[in-house]
């Protein structure tokens, strides 16, 4: 029988006729409000955004992207689906959730 894909967490292969589960993550850095007080108005914005081209400079660009967007993209089975599903609705009433065993990746 032909498989489908790959659980990612588990590594068990699919076959046709069950469902490949996808769960996609977004994390974006969440911005708050802007505060400006008179302080603020006085410094040299100009010079500040030269340091801090120069300190970017020698950044990696993946740690900079990381700091304000990430994308992951996981396949799983029905099983590793149903466990990921039990540990957000753990998380979403103020449990714990613990670390999966699996190995989870980017993509």
């Amino acid at each position: 029988m032909k498989n489908i894909g790959r659980c990612q967490n588990c590594s068990r292969a699919i076959p046709k006729g069950e469902t490949l589960f996808e769960i996609r993550i977004d994390i974006y850095a969440k911005g708050g409000p802007i505060e400006i007080d008179p302080e603020d108005l006085q410094k040299d914005h100009i010079k500040e955004m030269k340091e801090l081209l120069k300190r970017m400079e020698t950044m990696d660009v993946d740690e900079l992207t990381d700091e304000v967007w990430e994308s992951y993209r996981f396949d799983l089975c029905k099983t590793c689906r149903k466990e990921f599903h039990k540990k957000l609705k753990l998380r979403k009433k103020g449990g714990l959730v613990r670390r999966s065993k699996g190995n989870y990746r980017n993509n």
